[in-house]
This record gives structure tokens, sequence and C-alpha cells, in this order.
């Protein structure tokens, strides 16, 4: 079974969260890179669909680069971490490559930890200026990027560091020339919007292309880069 995030609405019980949030991310109006969802169970019985599936999603959106990414436990509420998500950046959009690498290193017992409806995403990867985490903690936004599109989660350190509650933004670019206000403020909005929406305080992965904020993930907040970013 495939599904494309953008235009269906995705159902948590069979799609894993990340998948499910995503597509209501889209569906509130906020940009979110096309993605294929590909159930890990249905993979197990043969690829010959998925490969199918793929190739069809690929001739129709045209990525240049693609990202695979799992969507299995890392994102429940009661153990939400950025860490237990296995991603592969710049993948070749090839869907038989694709595939292969999906059925060869993904759909493992450790990296969908057993999680009923768990997914992988086909995701388009997003070429923007920055990249970064925003976490909202009580309305307040905190801010970290950088300019690759695994610096933050891989531990590089932000060249771009922000906090905004209410009308007030404290920023620390370390001296790069980062267009930190305009991004700090549409970070905030796409972030309490999300925030309200879900339920819950946030933890986004976005990019930005300079013209506007391009959610990548949305997951429950933890206590970890809520206490790294303040």
């Amino acid at each position: 079974m495939a599904a494309d995030l953008l235009t269906q609405e995705l159902e948590p019980g069979l799609w894993c969260p990340k998948a499910a949030r995503l597509s209501e991310t889209a569906h509130l109006g906020l940009p979110v890179p096309p993605a294929l969802c590909l159930r890990t169970e249905d993979l197990t019985h043969g690829t010959a669909e998925a490969v199918t599936a793929t190739a069809t999603w690929l001739r129709l959106y045209r990525p240049h680069r693609v990202v695979l990414r799992t969507s299995a436990r890392e994102d429940l509420p009661d153990t939400a971490q950025a860490g237990r998500t296995l991603s592969v950046l710049n993948c070749p959009p090839d869907a038989q490559a694709l595939v292969r690498v999906i059925d060869q290193d993904f759909t493992t017992a450790h990296n969908i930890d057993g999680a009923a409806g768990a997914c992988i995403l086909v995701q388009e990867q997003i070429d923007a200026l920055l990249y970064g985490v925003a976490f909202t903690h009580n309305r307040c936004v905190l801010v970290e990027a950088t300019r690759r599109p695994d610096g933050v989660t891989a531990g590089e350190a932000p060249q771009l560091r922000a906090r905004a509650e209410g009308p007030r933004i404290a920023v620390d670019t370390t001296g790069h020339p980062v267009p930190a206000l305009a991004l700090t403020r549409g970070l905030r909005r796409v972030c309490l919007l999300l925030a309200d929406h879900f339920g819950f305080d946030v933890d986004v992965e976005w990019a930005w292309t300079g013209a506007a904020v391009i959610v990548l993930q949305v997951r429950p907040i933890t206590a970890e880069p809520l206490a790294r970013a303040s």
C-alpha cells in the first residue's frame, strides 16, 4: 500500500504519526515537501508494487534529489526523539534504487521497532538557504539553524539561535549574515499554528528558501532539545 502525503489524509494508525502529522500540516495550508508513504509490512511481502508506486510518484513530482525517512515509534508523545529517526539524504530519483535501499536498510526490526503501521517516507529533498529546528514552549519559540540539511540534528554548531516570545525577538547569528528577524517571525507563526492545531508543544524541522518556511517534520517536544536551545 502506498499513499501520497499531499493529496491523501493519512490516519496515524495506518501510517504512524510522522506521516499523518505532515499530511495534516499540508492540509492546514503550510508548505510541505511532496512525499510518498510506503508501509513496511507490505514491503516484507515483496517490493514490485513499491517500485511501481515510487516510479509513478517520481514522474509526477520530478524531484532532483530524495530523502528517505522512517516513520515509526520515534514520534509518539511518550517516546518522541529525533535521534531515533533513520534518514538518508541525497538519494537519486531512481525507483528501483530507492526501494532497494529501503528493503535492505530500513525494513528491519531495529529501525521500525515493531510499530504497527510503520512506514517509509520517500520525500523530495528541498534545496534551501537555511535548515534547522524550532521548538515551542509556553508560547515561546526557540530556533536553531545551519546551512546544511542535517546540520543541527547532527550536532553541528548553529549559525543562528533565536528566541521569540510575544513581540520580543532575541537573536544570535555568531557573525553570519543571516536574515534572522524575518525568518524567526515566520517560524514563530508556523510553530504556534502547529502547536495550537495538534494540542502540544512541537519540535519542527524546517527549511527556509528565502521566500517561505517549509515544514519537513513535526513531533512532540522533548526535554532534550528544549534544554539544548535554552
